[in-house]
């Protein structure tokens, strides 16, 4: 089922959607780019790789 919705892209992003998608076809792009996206279930920010205690530091100041 589809939803319809309003977003407001900055120009320099539509103008590269309607680059690679058309016109026409701009939603279905968008659409895979977030399904990809989600899918994926990382952070928006990026993830940090997981460390373990022996790759900390000490950053104790010195008095």
């Amino acid at each position: 089922m589809s939803k319809k919705t309003t977003v407001l892209l900055r120009e320099d992003v539509y103008q590269a959607l309607k680059e690679k998608a058309g016109t026409r076809n701009i939603s279905n792009l968008i659409n895979e780019i977030l399904v990809e996206y989600f899918a994926k279930k990382e952070s928006m920010f990026g993830v940090m790789k997981h460390v373990d205690v022996s790759d900390l530091r000490d950053h104790r100041e010195r008095l």
